[in-house]
């Protein structure tokens, strides 16, 4: 288990579905700046904002200053890496059968079964 995957079911430990997805929020600042952020470090910043705080959030590599959030809002949830279905499926792809091999079956399958074709 990753260290980020231990300190998320360390905020959810009792939710087993929420420890199931991974997210993608995206925060849009007054000044035009934008920052994609993942599930955890959304969670740090809501849980900022929901305490009062009116400072700056500071990440690894940057740093987020609550006073000039303009938007704040998930762009996407997906299954994690070990539960995600595969990008394609493995059935073949169909291949219609042509108008003149159709005839060709049907009218050998009329003739097995003694039928005329009208």
């Amino acid at each position: 288990m990753s260290p980020n995957e231990e300190l998320i079911s360390q905020i959810f430990p009792n939710n087993e579905e929420e420890n199931k997805y991974e997210e993608e929020w995206e925060v849009v600042l007054n000044t035009g700046g934008k920052y994609t952020l993942s599930k955890l470090q959304a969670w740090g910043l809501r849980h900022a904002i929901s305490q009062g705080e009116r400072g700056i959030v500071m990440y690894q590599s940057f740093s987020i200053s609550i006073p000039y959030i303009a938007e704040f809002y998930r762009i996407k949830r997906f299954l994690k890496d070990t539960r995600q279905l595969p990008k394609t499926a493995s059935e073949k792809p169909f291949k219609p059968v042509s108008p003149e091999k159709w005839e060709k079956i049907r009218e050998e399958i009329y003739g097995k079964i003694g039928k005329s074709l009208n």
